[in-house]
């Protein structure tokens, strides 16, 4: 059994249904669902591929792309403020640059972490997401 709050998010902007895998990315989705400037989101839209700490091929999801009224493209990973300086953490973000700069060579195209101190302005309203799902 998974430590992490999921379930179904109901997406009307985007009129779908998206998986959440923490009480985090749940939080996260509903910010993204009342900003007026995002016109659209996916959760885990696409496949990076990386290599692990042996060399050994493997692919990474990224949490969601956002896409902005102004045409900026925003893919976001979802972690703990304690977990970014986690190696595998580093090479996955390491290799979501990497596929940027291939891949969007005329697009305004961002990779950056979400952390907690940017979806919660304090615990409370942590606590009271945790109480949501």
């Amino acid at each position: 059994m998974s430590k992490y709050k999921t379930g179904n998010f109901i997406s009307k902007k985007n009129n779908s249904t998206f998986i959440y895998r923490s009480a985090y990315e749940y939080a996260y989705l509903l910010k993204l669902e009342k900003d007026d400037d995002v016109i659209n989101f996916v959760v885990e839209p696409f496949k990076i591929p990386y290599k692990d700490d042996n060399g050994k091929p493997r692919s990474y999801i990224p949490d969601i792309v956002v896409l902005r009224k102004n045409g900026l493209i925003e893919i976001l990973e979802i972690k703990p403020k304690s977990r970014l300086c986690n190696g595998t953490v580093q090479r996955k973000a390491s290799a979501a640059r990497s596929y940027i700069k291939r891949n969007f060579k005329n697009s305004e195209v961002v990779y950056r972490f979400i952390t907690e101190e940017d979806i919660f302005a304090t615990e409370k309203e942590y606590l009271q997401v945790l109480k949501m799902i």
